[in-house]
C-alpha cells in the first residue's frame, strides 16, 4: 500500500498539475484536455468540485501531488505523473474512489479508454470492469477520432470483488 492522500483540487495545485499535463505522454490519454498544455486551462480546473454528481481529488504521495482521480456523471477518470507510473498508485486510488461512489446509492460506473492505453485498461480490469463497447470519438488532444474501449462496473460486482479480496 502507498501512503496517498486525497483532497480536492485547489488553486495550490496549479503548478504541480500543470507540469503533469505538460507531458503528451498524460494528455494524449485525456478525452477532454487540449495540447499543447494551456495553463488557463490547467488553473481553471484547480478548484473544488462544486457540482453534486461526483467528486474531483488531488491524489498525494507523501503530501505531494502525483495525480488526480474522479469521479463525476457515473464516470471515473484519472491521470498520474509519467515519473510514478507502474507503481500500483493509481489501482489504489481508483480502488479508493470507487469505494467513496459506491457508498451512494449507485448501482453502475463507467470507464472510457483509448485503445492505446493498455496500462489504464489493465488498472480498470483489475478492479473489476468489463467492456461492453467500443466506438471512434473525438480525443481533444489528439484532435481526431480515436477508438475508445468503455468499460462498466456494478456495484455488486466491486462488492463481489473486494469481499473476495478480503
Amino acid at each position: 500500500m502507498h501512503n496517498l492522500t486525497y483532497r480536492p483540487l485547489s488553486p495550490a495545485d496549479a503548478v504541480a498539475l500543470h507540469k503533469i499535463v505538460s507531458h503528451w505522454s498524460v494528455v494524449r490519454q485525456l478525452g477532454g484536455w487540449p495540447w499543447p498544455a494551456s495553463r488557463a486551462f490547467t488553473f481553471g480546473r484547480c478548484v473544488p468540485y462544486a457540482r453534486s454528481d461526483g467528486f474531483v481529488w488531488a491524489v498525494c504521495r507523501d503530501g505531494e501531488l502525483c495525480g488526480s482521480v474522479a469521479v463525476t456523471g457515473g464516470q471515473i477518470g484519472y491521470m498520474l505523473d509519467p515519473d510514478v507510473c507502474g507503481q500500483g498508485i493509481m489501482t489504489q486510488a481508483a480502488a479508493d474512489a470507487i469505494d467513496a461512489y459506491f457508498i451512494t446509492d449507485a448501482t453502475r460506473l463507467d470507464a472510457n479508454v483509448w485503445h492505446d492505453n493498455p496500462a489504464s485498461q489493465q488498472v480498470l480490469e483489475k478492479l473489476g470492469f468489463v467492456h461492453w463497447s467500443t466506438r471512434y470519438e473525438h480525443a481533444k488532444a489528439r484532435r481526431l477520432p480515436t477508438l475508445s474501449h468503455h468499460l462498466t462496473l456494478t456495484r455488486d460486482a466491486w462488492h463481489g470483488l473486494r469481499t473476495a479480496a478480503q
